[in-house]
């Protein structure tokens, strides 16, 4: 959610309250500052100063009270403190729930941080609906092309696996996967949750084939700390089939990518956008 909330609550029809409403946004404002510092809980307090002054001047069905809600819920969670974010997302929903239809665009967002509450706190079975959810609604308001879209039904598909419904995943991921195979496209990391959802299916020669494309896949994109997960994980496989060649010959192999080091983020979409973003800009300078 955007956290410039412009939005004036209602009409104002004092001076006073022009004034409440001029100071939420001025301490809205110190709180991005506070959170760009990684000053998280100094930041939240700001933007829990300016809620306040904000539930004072709008009803409470006003949707700019939910993006302060938001915002503080995302403070708690880089604070690793997920009950209070689902708290105050929980509170965010509730408005946004009252002001739009059901499968209104703006609820996905805060519904995706709910599960991710949730699953931070290993509650994988009350995060399955509510990821769901959000998927669903961002699959019916946009395109399976966009980021969003793309990286729930990732988080649903690992979801799945946690749950142990690897049939689950794969559906998702074989829906998902179309919209990614490209040099661009994140391709690994679905296909290393693919390989997962095998092995658990007992489709061995199907895990093995799709840990070896994603291990090659994560060795282009310089995430190394992946390749040497597929290349044991390949070679538990070999072991258990009694090819111990392969095997070792696997092993080997992650013994040497353990050796390089390099930063890779956390946010596979975030990283695809980026190189994306790269790619254009050489194509730009060359044409």
């Amino acid at each position: 959610m955007n956290s410039n909330n412009d939005k004036t609550p209602g009409r104002l029809s004092s001076g006073n309250e022009i004034e409440n409403f001029n100071e939420a946004k001025a301490l809205e404002g110190r709180a991005a500052q506070m959170s760009k510092l990684s000053r998280f809980e100094e930041a939240r307090l700001l933007l829990q100063e300016a809620l306040n002054k904000r539930k004072a001047l709008s009803a409470p069905n006003d949707p700019s009270l939910a993006c302060d809600m938001e915002l503080i819920g995302e403070l708690y969670m880089k604070q690793h403190k997920p009950a209070e974010a689902q708290k105050s997302l929980n509170e965010a929903l509730q408005v946004l729930e009252a002001a739009y239809y059901p499968g209104h665009s703006t609820l996905a967002p805060v519904l995706e941080e709910i599960a991710d509450c949730l699953v931070m706190e290993g509650k994988y079975l009350e995060a399955e609906p509510v990821l769901k959810r959000a998927s669903d609604i961002y699959s019916n308001t946009m395109t399976m092309e966009n980021r969003t879209s793309l990286r729930t039904s990732y988080k649903l598909a690992k979801l799945y696996i946690q749950l142990d419904k690897p049939e689950e995943a794969k559906k998702i991921i074989e829906k998902a996967i179309k919209y990614v195979d490209t040099p661009l496209g994140p391709i690994s990391e679905f296909r290393y949750q693919m390989a997962l959802a095998q092995v658990m299916s007992q489709n061995n020669n199907e895990a093995k084939a799709l840990f070896k494309e994603a291990s090659d896949g994560f060795k282009q994109r310089n995430n190394y700390l992946r390749v040497v997960d597929c290349l044991h994980r390949y070679a538990e496989i070999c072991r258990s089939t009694g090819d111990e060649v392969q095997a070792e010959v696997a092993m080997t192999e992650a013994d040497r990518y353990k050796t390089l080091q390099n930063f890779y983020p956390e946010d596979i979409f975030v990283a695809t956008l980026l190189r994306a973003w790269s790619t254009r800009l050489v194509l730009v300078s060359v044409l």
